[in-house]
């Protein structure tokens, strides 16, 4: 009998425990040695003093994989399934095929179910072949984002897609309609940072929020705010070999 009263006090505790608040970070194209916390000595090129200290106060865990291109890896998180089962492939965003097939949900529609706030930031790269496709189809409440693998930090204009010789073509959204509101107004983490901030200032402490940050930084093209360029000026320039990919 003390055995049933103790495991029903622990399921009822269980059941009243408050949903965790959650932060998934995703970087785009960040190399291993690209961290601070994988140098055993401080080294000039990298200085990751954030990323470090939630190392330092977290749990590092080293034995995990993604897959070697963004769309599949993206497509992989978003819809929980293994790229071999969603896609392995780096098509174009205007593509059909790109992205998370439809019939497949979504992490954040789960978590809405669960009764959770869902937001995006940053970079979806999972398909837009239809309203369903975008991050607000997929279960996000809310988005400031982009479709394609990359775009202009400072205009937000579209390249690496089928329009990129038409740079009046903004790929730059909010939710279900263009994000007219901050394009070209500032530097395109900034934006994502502010975005973030006033989502987390705004919120109901008593709904579980989900946040899921996917900044642009590091993918090309190379552009930082000049404060930041002038710290690493003594670097060679590779532009051009990151253009191409």
């Amino acid at each position: 009998m003390m055995r049933l009263v103790l495991f029903a006090a622990a399921a009822g505790y269980a059941q009243a425990a408050p949903k965790p608040n959650i932060l998934f970070v995703l970087v785009d194209d960040l190399g291993w040695a690209n961290v601070g916390f994988h140098h055993e000595a401080p080294h000039p090129e990298v200085i990751t003093p954030n990323l470090d200290g939630l190392v330092a106060s977290g749990i590092h865990l080293k034995r995990h994989y993604v897959h070697m291109m963004c769309t599949p890896t993206r497509s992989s998180v978003q819809s929980g399934r293994l790229p071999v089962h969603v896609n392995t492939g780096l098509g174009d965003a205007c593509d059909d095929n790109t992205g998370i097939p439809y019939n497949m949900t979504g992490m954040a529609e789960k978590l809405r179910e669960a009764g959770y706030s869902t937001h995006f930031a940053g970079k979806w790269d999972a398909g837009m072949a239809t309203p369903a496709h975008s991050p607000h189809g997929r279960g996000y409440d809310t988005s400031l984002h982009y479709f394609s693998h990359k775009n202009d930090y400072w205009s937000q204009a579209n390249m690496q897609t089928c329009c990129e010789s038409d740079q009046t073509i903004i790929d730059f959204w909010r939710t279900d309609h263009g994000a007219g509101d901050v394009n070209s107004t500032g530097y395109s983490e900034f934006l994502y940072q502010q975005e973030l901030v006033g989502i987390i200032e705004k919120h109901d402490p008593s709904i579980p929020l989900f946040l899921f940050y996917a900044p642009h930084v590091a993918h090309c093209p190379l552009q930082v705010p000049k404060e930041y360029y002038d710290r690493l000026s003594w670097m060679t320039d590779d532009e051009g070999e990151c253009r191409i990919q």
